[in-house]
């Protein structure tokens, strides 16, 4: 066995033990049956995949926006600094 089968063969064991609890979890919270909560999670699987480019367009906006905010923050900090330094040496 190549280490490339073995570490994707670790992989999906990993992530089919991170999909059960996950699902051991949803089917504890929404009080319904575990095998009914696995059943759908595939198709919410990839309901969830098909929304991944509209959040991420919406985490770069929102990245975006928060830097242009605090760089507006640091601009205005600078100024009213310039504007204290000056009163400071007119008196």
């Amino acid at each position: 066995m190549s280490k490339l089968a073995a570490m994707l063969g670790l992989a999906a064991a990993g992530a089919a033990v991170l999909a059960y609890d996950r699902a051991k979890r949803v089917a504890e919270d929404e009080n319904r049956p575990l095998g009914e909560v696995l059943a759908a999670m595939p198709g919410k699987l990839f309901a969830d995949l098909r929304t991944v480019p509209d959040d991420l367009r919406q985490a770069a906006e929102e990245g975006r926006s928060a830097a242009e905010r605090r760089s507006q923050e640091i601009d205005d900090d600078i100024a009213a600094a310039r504007a204290d330094a000056g009163n400071a040496s007119a008196s």
